[in-house]
Protein backbone atom coordinates (compact mmCIF):
# COMPACT_ATOMS: atom_id res chain seq x y z
CA UNK A 1 0.00 0.00 0.00
CA UNK A 2 1.50 3.61 -1.10
CA UNK A 3 0.73 6.54 1.07
CA UNK A 4 0.79 10.34 -0.12
CA UNK A 5 0.36 13.33 1.64
CA UNK A 6 -1.54 16.08 -0.54
CA UNK A 7 -0.65 19.33 0.30
CA UNK A 8 -3.18 21.27 -2.33
CA UNK A 9 -1.43 23.85 -3.15
CA UNK A 10 1.35 23.51 -0.73
CA UNK A 11 2.72 20.71 -2.93
CA UNK A 12 4.19 24.00 -5.44
CA UNK A 13 5.56 26.68 -3.32
CA UNK A 14 8.90 29.20 -4.01
CA UNK A 15 11.17 31.42 -1.30
CA UNK A 16 10.57 34.92 -1.29
CA UNK A 17 13.57 36.57 0.60
CA UNK A 18 12.85 38.34 4.04
CA UNK A 19 14.06 41.58 2.67
CA UNK A 20 11.03 42.01 0.43
CA UNK A 21 8.23 41.76 3.82
CA UNK A 22 10.29 43.30 6.30
CA UNK A 23 11.60 46.15 4.41
CA UNK A 24 9.67 46.90 1.15
CA UNK A 25 5.97 45.45 1.72
CA UNK A 26 4.89 49.08 2.97
CA UNK A 27 6.92 50.96 0.32
CA UNK A 28 6.80 49.05 -3.00
CA UNK A 29 3.44 49.65 -4.94
CA UNK A 30 0.49 47.20 -5.58
CA UNK A 31 2.61 46.79 -9.36
CA UNK A 32 6.28 46.51 -7.82
CA UNK A 33 4.91 43.50 -5.82
CA UNK A 34 2.82 41.50 -8.43
CA UNK A 35 6.49 42.11 -10.77
CA UNK A 36 8.60 40.40 -8.08
CA UNK A 37 6.14 37.89 -6.85
CA UNK A 38 6.28 37.13 -10.32
CA UNK A 39 9.90 36.99 -10.97
CA UNK A 40 10.69 35.18 -7.98
CA UNK A 41 8.22 31.87 -9.32
CA UNK A 42 10.41 31.91 -12.39
CA UNK A 43 13.80 32.05 -10.63
CA UNK A 44 16.32 30.35 -12.14
CA UNK A 45 14.78 30.99 -15.30
CA UNK A 46 15.96 33.76 -17.88
CA UNK A 47 13.25 36.12 -18.93
CA UNK A 48 12.81 39.77 -20.55
CA UNK A 49 10.42 42.96 -19.43
CA UNK A 50 8.09 42.08 -22.31
CA UNK A 51 7.56 38.23 -20.78
CA UNK A 52 6.60 40.22 -17.45
CA UNK A 53 4.08 42.44 -18.94
CA UNK A 54 2.43 39.90 -20.72
CA UNK A 55 1.90 37.40 -17.84
CA UNK A 56 0.96 39.87 -15.72
CA UNK A 57 -1.07 41.95 -18.48
CA UNK A 58 0.64 45.17 -17.69
CA UNK A 59 2.32 47.35 -19.89
CA UNK A 60 5.82 47.45 -20.41
CA UNK A 61 6.26 51.10 -19.35
CA UNK A 62 4.76 50.03 -15.79
CA UNK A 63 6.82 46.73 -15.55
CA UNK A 64 9.97 48.87 -16.57
CA UNK A 65 9.63 51.28 -13.64
CA UNK A 66 9.22 48.36 -11.16
CA UNK A 67 11.82 46.79 -12.22
CA UNK A 68 13.75 49.91 -11.48
CA UNK A 69 13.07 49.61 -8.43
CA UNK A 70 14.22 45.95 -7.47
CA UNK A 71 17.43 46.73 -9.15
CA UNK A 72 18.45 49.60 -7.21
CA UNK A 73 17.43 48.32 -4.02
CA UNK A 74 19.28 44.95 -4.69
CA UNK A 75 16.80 42.22 -4.76
CA UNK A 76 17.09 41.48 -8.66
CA UNK A 77 19.30 42.52 -11.77
CA UNK A 78 20.22 42.90 -15.11
CA UNK A 79 22.60 41.77 -17.28
CA UNK A 80 22.29 42.75 -21.00
CA UNK A 81 18.36 42.76 -21.02
CA UNK A 82 17.98 39.30 -19.02
CA UNK A 83 16.60 39.43 -15.55
CA UNK A 84 17.31 37.39 -12.58
CA UNK A 85 16.96 37.25 -8.96
CA UNK A 86 19.89 38.87 -7.48
CA UNK A 87 22.55 36.64 -5.02
CA UNK A 88 22.27 39.33 -2.37
CA UNK A 89 18.78 40.80 -1.39
CA UNK A 90 19.91 42.69 1.71
CA UNK A 91 18.86 46.43 0.85
CA UNK A 92 22.02 48.74 1.76
CA UNK A 93 20.45 51.61 3.33
CA UNK A 94 23.13 52.51 5.93
CA UNK A 95 24.35 55.57 4.00
CA UNK A 96 25.84 58.54 5.45
CA UNK A 97 25.10 60.87 2.79
CA UNK A 98 22.17 61.57 0.66
CA UNK A 99 22.95 59.68 -2.47
CA UNK A 100 21.69 61.46 -5.35
CA UNK A 101 21.14 60.44 -9.36
CA UNK A 102 23.77 63.16 -10.82
CA UNK A 103 26.77 64.79 -9.54
CA UNK A 104 24.73 67.90 -7.51
CA UNK A 105 23.90 67.82 -4.45
CA UNK A 106 21.99 69.26 -1.72
CA UNK A 107 23.36 72.04 -0.33
CA UNK A 108 24.80 72.76 3.66
CA UNK A 109 22.34 75.19 4.37
CA UNK A 110 19.69 73.17 6.71
CA UNK A 111 19.72 70.02 3.68
CA UNK A 112 19.46 66.64 4.82
CA UNK A 113 23.14 65.25 5.14
CA UNK A 114 23.03 62.65 6.50
CA UNK A 115 20.75 59.91 9.10
CA UNK A 116 21.56 61.88 12.34
CA UNK A 117 20.79 65.24 11.24
CA UNK A 118 17.43 66.29 12.10
CA UNK A 119 14.91 66.24 9.62
CA UNK A 120 13.83 69.52 7.72
CA UNK A 121 10.06 69.58 8.10
CA UNK A 122 11.27 70.14 12.44
CA UNK A 123 13.43 72.26 11.80
CA UNK A 124 12.53 76.69 12.25
CA UNK A 125 15.32 77.08 9.31
CA UNK A 126 14.48 77.91 5.77
CA UNK A 127 16.99 76.40 3.50
CA UNK A 128 17.99 79.39 0.70
CA UNK A 129 17.89 78.56 -2.90
CA UNK A 130 20.49 77.46 -4.29
CA UNK A 131 21.63 78.46 -7.28
CA UNK A 132 20.30 75.27 -9.75
CA UNK A 133 18.34 72.78 -8.28
CA UNK A 134 19.19 69.27 -7.49
CA UNK A 135 18.73 65.99 -8.02
CA UNK A 136 16.37 63.82 -7.31
CA UNK A 137 17.08 61.35 -4.32
CA UNK A 138 17.71 58.19 -5.47
CA UNK A 139 15.19 55.03 -4.36
CA UNK A 140 17.97 53.90 -1.84
CA UNK A 141 17.48 57.58 0.18
CA UNK A 142 14.06 56.99 -0.16
CA UNK A 143 13.57 53.65 0.97
CA UNK A 144 15.98 54.54 4.03
CA UNK A 145 13.95 57.66 4.71
CA UNK A 146 10.45 55.41 4.79
CA UNK A 147 12.00 52.82 6.91
CA UNK A 148 13.26 55.78 9.19
CA UNK A 149 10.11 57.82 9.32
CA UNK A 150 6.42 56.77 9.01
CA UNK A 151 5.15 60.04 7.76
CA UNK A 152 7.22 59.87 4.21
CA UNK A 153 5.34 56.18 4.36
CA UNK A 154 2.08 58.30 4.63
CA UNK A 155 3.02 60.74 2.09
CA UNK A 156 3.86 57.82 -0.40
CA UNK A 157 0.82 56.35 0.35
CA UNK A 158 -2.10 59.16 0.22
CA UNK A 159 -0.11 60.11 -2.58
CA UNK A 160 -1.36 56.87 -4.94
CA UNK A 161 -5.04 57.38 -3.14
CA UNK A 162 -5.02 61.02 -4.65
CA UNK A 163 -3.22 60.23 -7.81
CA UNK A 164 -5.72 56.94 -8.51
CA UNK A 165 -2.64 54.77 -8.98
CA UNK A 166 0.82 53.47 -7.68
CA UNK A 167 2.91 56.44 -8.07
CA UNK A 168 6.13 55.85 -10.01
CA UNK A 169 9.51 56.17 -8.47
CA UNK A 170 10.40 59.16 -10.10
CA UNK A 171 6.98 60.77 -8.34
CA UNK A 172 8.42 59.30 -4.76
CA UNK A 173 11.33 60.92 -5.61
CA UNK A 174 10.01 64.19 -6.50
CA UNK A 175 7.86 64.39 -3.46
CA UNK A 176 10.55 63.44 -1.25
CA UNK A 177 12.75 66.38 -2.79
CA UNK A 178 9.86 69.06 -2.27
CA UNK A 179 9.59 67.45 1.72
CA UNK A 180 13.69 67.48 2.14
CA UNK A 181 14.81 70.58 0.28
CA UNK A 182 11.84 72.89 -0.45
CA UNK A 183 10.88 72.17 2.96
CA UNK A 184 6.68 71.95 2.91
CA UNK A 185 5.71 69.80 5.85
CA UNK A 186 3.84 66.26 4.40
CA UNK A 187 0.57 67.63 5.35
CA UNK A 188 0.76 70.81 2.97
CA UNK A 189 2.37 68.61 0.11
CA UNK A 190 -0.80 66.49 0.55
CA UNK A 191 -3.14 69.55 0.22
CA UNK A 192 -1.33 70.87 -2.71
CA UNK A 193 -1.79 67.58 -4.43
CA UNK A 194 -5.49 67.37 -3.63
CA UNK A 195 -5.77 70.85 -5.21
CA UNK A 196 -3.82 69.99 -8.03
CA UNK A 197 -5.97 67.18 -8.68
CA UNK A 198 -9.51 68.69 -7.84
CA UNK A 199 -8.57 71.23 -11.05
CA UNK A 200 -7.10 68.08 -13.23
CA UNK A 201 -3.30 68.86 -12.95
CA UNK A 202 -2.41 66.16 -10.77
CA UNK A 203 1.05 65.74 -11.62
CA UNK A 204 4.46 65.43 -10.71
CA UNK A 205 5.47 68.75 -12.94
CA UNK A 206 3.03 70.58 -12.41
CA UNK A 207 3.13 70.06 -8.32
CA UNK A 208 6.51 70.38 -8.03
CA UNK A 209 6.56 73.96 -9.71
CA UNK A 210 3.62 74.91 -7.19
CA UNK A 211 5.54 73.83 -4.53
CA UNK A 212 8.64 75.72 -5.67
CA UNK A 213 6.39 78.83 -5.48
CA UNK A 214 5.20 77.96 -2.03
CA UNK A 215 8.37 77.35 -0.63
CA UNK A 216 9.78 81.26 -2.15
CA UNK A 217 6.60 82.27 -0.10
CA UNK A 218 6.75 80.64 3.04
CA UNK A 219 3.70 78.66 2.30
CA UNK A 220 4.21 76.28 5.02
CA UNK A 221 1.27 75.68 7.26
CA UNK A 222 -1.86 74.70 6.79
CA UNK A 223 -3.50 77.71 7.54
CA UNK A 224 -1.56 79.19 4.77
CA UNK A 225 -1.96 76.60 2.10
CA UNK A 226 -5.27 76.92 2.42
CA UNK A 227 -5.33 80.91 2.18
CA UNK A 228 -3.53 80.39 -0.84
CA UNK A 229 -5.49 77.76 -2.51
CA UNK A 230 -8.51 79.78 -1.59
CA UNK A 231 -6.65 82.55 -4.03
CA UNK A 232 -6.23 79.95 -6.93
CA UNK A 233 -9.55 79.12 -6.77
CA UNK A 234 -10.87 82.25 -6.72
CA UNK A 235 -8.70 83.52 -9.47
CA UNK A 236 -9.63 80.11 -11.63
CA UNK A 237 -13.11 80.91 -11.37
CA UNK A 238 -12.16 84.59 -12.14
CA UNK A 239 -10.73 83.74 -15.08
CA UNK A 240 -13.67 81.55 -16.62
CA UNK A 241 -15.99 84.02 -16.05
CA UNK A 242 -13.56 86.46 -17.98
CA UNK A 243 -13.62 83.74 -21.04
CA UNK A 244 -17.68 83.34 -21.10
CA UNK A 245 -17.78 87.24 -21.28
CA UNK A 246 -15.37 87.42 -23.86
CA UNK A 247 -16.55 84.23 -26.18
CA UNK A 248 -13.36 82.68 -25.56
CA UNK A 249 -13.89 78.77 -26.08
CA UNK A 250 -14.01 76.98 -22.91
CA UNK A 251 -10.57 75.52 -21.90
CA UNK A 252 -8.32 75.70 -18.75
CA UNK A 253 -7.30 79.51 -18.04
CA UNK A 254 -3.21 80.17 -18.28
CA UNK A 255 -1.57 81.15 -15.56
CA UNK A 256 -1.65 84.46 -16.80
CA UNK A 257 -5.23 85.11 -17.53
CA UNK A 258 -5.62 83.73 -14.07
CA UNK A 259 -3.57 86.70 -12.74
CA UNK A 260 -5.15 88.68 -14.27
CA UNK A 261 -9.09 87.85 -13.92
CA UNK A 262 -8.33 87.89 -10.57
CA UNK A 263 -6.71 91.51 -10.26
CA UNK A 264 -9.72 92.76 -12.51
CA UNK A 265 -12.69 91.29 -10.20
CA UNK A 266 -11.43 89.91 -6.89
CA UNK A 267 -8.16 93.09 -6.14
CA UNK A 268 -9.97 95.76 -8.29
CA UNK A 269 -13.49 95.07 -7.55
CA UNK A 270 -14.77 95.56 -11.38
CA UNK A 271 -18.16 94.39 -11.75
CA UNK A 272 -18.21 91.74 -15.08
CA UNK A 273 -20.36 94.84 -17.32
CA UNK A 274 -17.58 97.01 -16.89
CA UNK A 275 -14.55 94.42 -17.68
CA UNK A 276 -16.72 93.47 -21.00
CA UNK A 277 -17.06 97.07 -21.91
CA UNK A 278 -13.16 97.32 -21.52
CA UNK A 279 -12.46 94.26 -24.04
CA UNK A 280 -15.26 95.93 -26.69
CA UNK A 281 -12.82 99.23 -26.31
CA UNK A 282 -9.92 97.24 -27.09
CA UNK A 283 -11.57 95.09 -29.94
CA UNK A 284 -12.73 98.64 -31.40
CA UNK A 285 -9.36 100.22 -30.97
CA UNK A 286 -7.50 97.41 -32.03
CA UNK A 287 -9.50 94.89 -33.99
CA UNK A 288 -8.67 92.01 -31.50
CA UNK A 289 -8.66 91.14 -27.55
CA UNK A 290 -5.38 91.94 -25.58
CA UNK A 291 -4.86 91.25 -22.43
CA UNK A 292 -2.46 94.11 -21.62
CA UNK A 293 -4.53 96.86 -23.39
CA UNK A 294 -7.67 96.08 -21.19
CA UNK A 295 -5.92 95.55 -18.25
CA UNK A 296 -4.64 99.31 -19.10
CA UNK A 297 -7.84 100.73 -19.78
CA UNK A 298 -9.38 98.86 -16.08
CA UNK A 299 -5.90 100.48 -14.54
CA UNK A 300 -6.74 103.85 -15.73
CA UNK A 301 -10.44 103.45 -14.32
CA UNK A 302 -9.84 101.91 -11.25
CA UNK A 303 -6.94 104.67 -10.03
CA UNK A 304 -9.31 107.41 -11.26
CA UNK A 305 -12.40 105.63 -9.26
CA UNK A 306 -14.30 104.81 -12.34
CA UNK A 307 -16.06 101.47 -11.36
CA UNK A 308 -20.02 101.61 -12.20
CA UNK A 309 -20.66 100.87 -16.40
CA UNK A 310 -22.54 104.65 -16.92
CA UNK A 311 -18.70 105.92 -15.16
CA UNK A 312 -16.90 103.90 -17.75
CA UNK A 313 -19.20 104.99 -20.47
CA UNK A 314 -18.68 108.96 -20.12
CA UNK A 315 -15.10 108.53 -19.28
CA UNK A 316 -15.21 106.89 -22.57
CA UNK A 317 -17.46 109.80 -24.31
CA UNK A 318 -15.22 112.23 -22.32
CA UNK A 319 -11.88 110.83 -23.88
CA UNK A 320 -13.74 110.54 -27.70
CA UNK A 321 -14.80 114.15 -27.41
CA UNK A 322 -11.06 115.35 -26.21
CA UNK A 323 -9.22 113.12 -29.02
CA UNK A 324 -12.12 114.73 -31.43
CA UNK A 325 -10.99 118.26 -30.37
CA UNK A 326 -7.25 117.80 -30.66
CA UNK A 327 -7.73 115.95 -34.17
CA UNK A 328 -9.55 119.11 -35.11
CA UNK A 329 -6.90 121.73 -33.46
CA UNK A 330 -4.27 119.57 -35.53
CA UNK A 331 -6.47 120.06 -38.76
CA UNK A 332 -6.68 123.66 -38.06
CA UNK A 333 -2.94 124.28 -37.97
CA UNK A 334 -2.57 122.24 -40.90
CA UNK A 335 -4.84 124.30 -42.83
CA UNK A 336 -3.63 127.49 -41.32
CA UNK A 337 -0.13 126.69 -42.37
CA UNK A 338 -1.20 125.93 -45.79
CA UNK A 339 -3.00 129.17 -46.29
CA UNK A 340 -0.30 130.87 -45.15
CA UNK A 341 2.07 129.53 -47.62
CA UNK A 342 -0.29 130.40 -50.34
CA UNK A 343 -0.28 133.84 -48.86
CA UNK A 344 3.53 134.20 -48.79
CA UNK A 345 3.93 133.01 -52.88
CA UNK A 346 1.38 135.53 -53.78
CA UNK A 347 4.12 137.82 -52.54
Amino acid sequence: MEYKLDLGAWNSIFAVPCDIVDKHLKLAGAAQLKVILWVLRHAGEEFTTEDISCALSMSAADVRDSMLYWKETGIVCETEGIITPSPEVKVQTETSDLRMTGTASLPDDGAPRNSEKKDIETSEKKPSRALSRPEKPDIAYLTDRMNKDESIVYLMQTADEIFGRPTSNNEKETLLLIHEYDGLPVEVILMLMQYAADIGKCNARYIEKVAINWSDDEITTLERAEQRIQQLTSGRSAANLIMRLFGMPSRAPTERETKLADRWLNVWKFPPDVVKFAYEICVDAKGEYIPKYVNSVLERWYNSSVFTLDQAKADQQKGRKKAEKKKAATYDIEQFESTNAIFEEGF
